[in-house]
């Protein structure tokens, strides 16, 4: 069996994510009216031709901060319904940008295609001139006066395909400079909702479970799974930063040391700068609470479990905290 192609799957998974707040509403007949504007943006991103199967992730991510706004709690709710607007901002803005990514690529190559075209006729031209030339020989006067017309009209015609191509080439920056703006402002708009994922997080952390922990000798260690985090990246989600807050009251005045791992799977160098990110992203709430952390990262070095299965790549995405 082929494997499903990253765009299929990821559209399969928003239509399935889409469909559950849905179909949770019409059983109980009692639609929440943000959860179906939110999701309504979303629908209008796929209807639409020019944006369709553009910011994937982006969008992924969105239908998963509206899911989780449609089964929050009241409390809660605030701050996950500022998430899923931020998120489905964040959505629209990449497929924008998406969008004009592609544009801009197809204008390259629409000025390599005039360039190309221009070469071609002008080495047809030459052909013919020169097979021209050679049965004219009697009238060499005037065919020199001839060829200095159509060398004329020939260079006129290379200036004007010039111009052409150059217009392609600013019109192919213009458009590439406006997909710089639309990245720029997706990456303002997911900045925005960590920012609301930590405010959120505070909120939550006075009742958050603490992280599991387990006594090794005299000292008392604490792992944080790497489901904690984003896929391949060192944002912790809202559950674990509420965990990592509460814990880092229960810590405060206390020295400890925070590592990060990894997996096998992957560049070595990559796994270890991750790590090592992650890592840092703890002990940087850690130290918000007062606590004095020590932070690095091994990578993967040092494995738990078992790298040949999911479940053993699982156990060893993960950091630890040890207090002495």
């Amino acid at each position: 069996m082929r494997p499903m192609p990253l765009t299929r799957a990821l559209a399969l998974a928003l239509v399935l994510t889409l469909g559950a707040p849905a179909a949770a509403s019409a059983a109980t007949a009692d639609v929440d009216p943000d959860v179906a504007r939110l999701q309504d943006r979303l629908l209008r991103l796929e209807a639409d031709d020019q944006l369709a199967g553009m910011g994937d992730v982006e969008r992924l991510k969105a239908s998963q901060a509206i899911e989780a706004l449609g089964a929050a709690k009241s409390r809660q709710r605030p701050g996950l319904l500022f998430i899923a607007e931020q998120r489905v901002r964040a959505a629209e803005a990449a497929a924008q940008a998406d969008a004009l990514a592609a544009q801009s690529e197809a204008l390259d190559r629409e000025r390599d295609l005039i360039l190309v075209d221009a070469s071609r006729r002008e080495a047809a031209s030459a052909r013919r001139e020169a097979d021209r030339l050679r049965t004219q020989a009697l009238a060499r006067q005037e065919e020199a006066a001839r060829l200095a017309e159509e060398a004329e009209a020939e260079r006129t015609a290379r200036a004007e395909t010039f111009a052409l191509a150059e217009q392609a080439k600013a019109e192919a920056e213009q458009a590439r400079r406006l997909a710089a703006t639309r990245a720029r402002e997706a990456d303002l708009a997911r900045q925005e909702a960590e920012v609301a994922n930590s405010l959120v997080a505070e909120a939550l952390s006075a009742d958050a479970p603490l992280p599991p922990s387990r006594q090794v000798g005299p000292s008392t260690v604490y792992t944080l799974a790497g489901s904690a985090f984003a896929s391949g990246r060192a944002t912790l989600t809202t559950e674990a930063n509420a965990s990592l807050r509460r814990l880092g009251q229960e810590l405060k005045g206390r020295a400890v040391e925070v590592l990060g791992f990894t997996d096998s799977q992957g560049a070595e160098a990559a796994n270890l700068a991750l790590s090592k990110r992650r890592a840092e992203a703890v002990a940087a709430i850690l130290r918000e609470g007062g606590v004095d952390v020590r932070a690095d990262g091994r990578g993967e070095a040092d494995p738990v479990a078992d790298n040949g299965t999911e479940e053993g790549r699982g156990r060893n995405r993960r950091v630890e905290i040890t207090v002495r």
